[in-house]
């Protein structure tokens, strides 16, 4: 299980992302995120907070560690 206070990079955000043809904005939006933070998570200059890292996945229909 990750501990809490860890951010953890999501490689795979991207091409989730794009597969569902959603654009960052549209999915921070779904995501109740800024999409400025899927800008970053993107880019692999930030990691995920698994609260982050969950709702990322339930707007993208799939499981978080299909984002690692």
């Amino acid at each position: 299980m990750m501990e809490r206070s860890r951010s953890t990079p999501l490689p795979a955000l991207a091409a989730h992302r794009r597969r569902r043809g959603l654009t960052q904005r549209q999915l921070g939006e779904l995501a109740g995120v800024a999409h400025t933070t899927v800008q970053r998570l993107e880019s692999l200059r930030r990691g995920a907070y698994p609260q982050t890292l969950r709702k990322l996945a339930t707007a993208l229909k799939v499981e978080p560690k299909d984002l690692l």
